[in-house]
């Protein structure tokens, strides 16, 4: 995917913009009038003209009746239509490929699911996509979002992303788009599920929120002003690589020593310190184990270094929500009241803290808000910077 900048400029740049804010307004208001639609937007009904014409003719709008009149003739209603397109949402869990086929609206239209061997993930990524072109024919989806767990460099190549490391130099974009015959979008996963909790779930109404999510890795998403922030390069977020002390270690290996900490295997293997062994979930068993004062030790170190981060964030970007999602809602709410008490008597302007509320569907949602509709990427792009973060 085309890494977009925070001044686009062109003629093209300008349309796309317009193309997204359309379909946000009419997801979210519509059916509205032209008229209606161009006071939603701040766009004056001339310069609506061609998008509303272009996005009829490909059925994402349609005509649902008229409105009320106040005089005149009465105005055509148009409504956004999400069975128009429908998409591959490939994400990977571990060594898990999960590809999904949803429609613009984020419902799950088929699910299919692939093990990924990491000496040659293309193979695995292009097996599972094509299992989910073939098993839905009609509509045929149209494009692949694929929420990368990893970092795509300017040249396409991932890094940071141990499943995918065999694919070295090689565009993951391009090459799943080239096999697979489809156009490929390549997006951070974290970023995907912010998108989705903004779009529909615990963070629906604010335009400043930082996600952090739990889970492998440790990660964030920056929406500032409704956008989000990439940064420079693509790493905006990436709070895995936090400092563990003064002065910072070097950064080394493609986790850094705060997600290896505080992360959900950093956890479990500080709970097993405790237990003797192992544990699947050691984050609801620090919330289910909150009377025995080792566990409640653990549990605490847990909740302050996680709301450092968050703290770091909120210093930094100000938002108005934090976001904790993937595991950290497992803490359960005395968890969350802690979390929030320790960033509000810490964070200069201190941000509500929420959990997140759409879980796993999450992704499916972010996958088809607006803003990547609208930057669909042709099959021959390759994608640069595309945040790892955590997952």
């Amino acid at each position: 995917m085309s890494h977009e900048r925070s001044a686009p400029t062109g003629q093209e740049a300008l349309r796309r913009i317009r193309t997204g804010a359309v379909l946000a307004a009419l997801r979210e208001h519509g059916p509205v009038s032209r008229t209606e639609l161009a006071e939603l937007t701040g766009y004056r009904p001339s310069s609506l003209t061609m998008i509303v014409r272009d996005l009829m003719a490909s059925g994402h709008i349609v005509q649902v009746g008229t409105g009320g009149s106040s005089g005149g003739r009465r105005p055509h209603l148009l409504e956004f239509n999400p069975s128009a397109e429908s998409l591959v949402a490939l994400s990977l869990e571990g060594e898990q490929a999960n590809a999904d086929v949803v429609d613009l609206s984020g419902e799950l239209l088929g699910g299919h699911s692939r093990r990924v061997d990491p000496a040659r993930p293309l193979d695995d990524l292009v097996a599972v996509t094509t299992d989910a072109l073939d098993a839905h024919p009609d509509p045929r989806p149209s494009r692949v979002v694929f929420s990368l767990p990893g970092v795509a460099t300017e040249k396409g190549s991932v890094t940071l992303s141990p499943v995918l490391r065999a694919l070295g130099e090689d565009s993951l974009a391009t090459a799943l788009s080239e096999r697979s015959g489809i156009p490929v979008q390549v997006e951070n996963d974290v970023n995907l599920i912010a998108l989705g909790e903004r779009e529909r779930g615990a963070a629906a109404d604010v335009d400043d929120l930082v996600l952090i999510h739990v889970g492998y890795g440790i990660g964030a998403a920056v929406v500032s002003g409704g956008s989000l922030c990439r940064g420079a390069a693509g790493f905006a977020g990436e709070i895995g690589f936090l400092p563990t002390s003064v002065p910072p270690d070097p950064h080394t290996g493609d986790r850094g020593r705060f997600e290896q900490r505080w992360s959900v295997p950093g956890i479990s293997a500080a709970l097993s310190e405790v237990n003797g062994h192992r544990t699947l979930e050691p984050v609801a068993e620090l919330a289910a184990r909150a009377d025995e004062p080792a566990v409640a030790r653990l549990r605490r170190n847990v909740i302050e270094a996680w709301a450092f981060a968050a703290v770091v964030c909120a210093c930094v970007t100000n938002p108005a929500r934090i976001v904790f999602a993937g595991a950290a809602p497992q803490l359960g709410e005395a968890g969350l009241a802690e979390l929030g008490e320790v960033v509000r008597a810490s964070a200069p302007s201190a941000p509500e803290v929420v959990y997140a509320a759409l879980g796993a569907q999450a992704l499916n949602v972010g996958a088809v808000s607006p803003s990547l509709l609208s930057h669909a990427a042709a099959p021959t792009q390759s994608p640069q910077s595309s945040p790892r973060k955590g997952s």
